[in-house]
């Protein structure tokens, strides 16, 4: 009777173990941007869209941005997702609005900046400002 309760217990601790953790959401500004650049350069709109402000010409842009990202060829595609995230600065303007200037390690030279607004108890990723600055 005690080998089996003391197996039983062994075999629950085991599958606990392998049990892989559950993904935590990012909270922090830090954490959104890294998040929706990592979700972009790994070709992954699905996720980086979560993070996205809803609004219309957010998604307009998003879905631009989307159409041109995944037209590159394979192999572009694959460096971007070995590429590590640099992020440069990430700036207060005030206490709902953040930029945040970055790069990757593939496309060094290219210095691109986002904008994170606190709406609705969390940070979204403003499009807008992303393409309004290089117009």
């Amino acid at each position: 009777m005690i080998k089996t309760i003391f197996y039983s217990f062994v075999l629950a601790v085991a599958l606990f173990a392998c049990t892989p953790a559950a993904k935590k959401e990012p909270v922090t500004d830090t954490e959104v941007a890294t998040t929706f650049i990592r979700a972009v350069l790994d070709n992954d709109f699905t996720t980086a869209e979560k993070y996205l402000l809803k609004d219309e010409s957010n998604q307009q842009y998003f879905e631009s941005f989307k159409h041109q990202y995944q037209t590159k060829d394979n192999a572009e595609l694959e460096k971007y997702k070995a590429a590590d995230i640099i992020i440069n600065e990430i700036k207060p303007e005030s206490d709902s609005i953040h930029l945040v200037d970055y790069t990757n390690t593939y496309k060094k030279e290219a210095k691109n900046n986002l904008k994170l607004v606190w709406a609705g108890g969390k940070w979204l990723i403003d499009f807008k400002y992303t393409f309004a600055e290089k117009q």
